[in-house]
């Protein structure tokens, strides 16, 4: 009996580790990529990877989706070149077996409808109207302001000597009913609780 369950453990957990280790790569690839300086790979592009690969490593509420097939949802909010971006990266990828949706939105009070938000620079003098609207929903919101995470926003970007970095707001994230990886939270340069 005791081996059985430990069988049944260790098939569990295999997958687990392999995902872990799976996410330690890539994430480690965008963090330690040197972009400023190179031509072939823009901020822009780095910060899309990185959203990709954000999305694998963020469970949702069951309910926040209208099915199992339900398309991961993200708007981008106050830069064109990114959605833009954006979307042409998701175009063919999947994360947890759904596939991407992008949209640019202007309106805060949409947040409501999407799993993700990423909210550009620009939009600073709006940031606490859009980030009350996504209050109360299961809402990933991602910024790239300085104060993004003391503000209420989960996810802010940032370049330190030419490399991704990233701050999480773990509190955030649990009111909002998101679990985000322990293994994502160890590769975040500061984690707010």
């Amino acid at each position: 009996m005791s081996l059985m369950r430990k069988s049944q453990s260790t098939r569990g957990t295999l997958p687990l580790r392999r995902f872990g280790l799976a996410l330690l790569a890539s994430a480690a690839l965008f963090l330690v990529w040197p972009v400023r300086g190179t031509a072939a790979v823009s901020e822009t592009d780095v910060k899309a990877a990185f959203l990709y690969n954000c999305a694998k490593f963020v469970e949702w509420p069951k309910d926040t989706f209208a099915s199992e097939t339900a398309p991961i949802q993200i708007a981008v909010i106050g830069d064109d070149e990114f959605a833009s971006k954006l979307k042409s990266l998701l175009s063919d990828k999947k994360a947890q077996g759904r596939s991407f949706e992008v949209k640019k939105i202007s309106n805060p009070q949409d947040v409501k409808s999407f799993q993700i938000v990423f909210i550009s620079s620009s939009e600073t003098r709006r940031l606490p109207q859009i980030l009350d609207a996504a209050k109360k929903s299961s809402v990933l919101t991602i910024g790239e302001t300085e104060q993004f995470v003391d503000l209420g926003g989960m996810i802010n970007l940032f370049f330190e000597d030419a490399q991704l970095r990233f701050e999480v707001n773990a509190d955030a994230a649990e009111k909002a009913r998101l679990v985000i990886s322990s293994k994502l939270l160890r590769l975040a340069k500061r984690v707010k609780r």
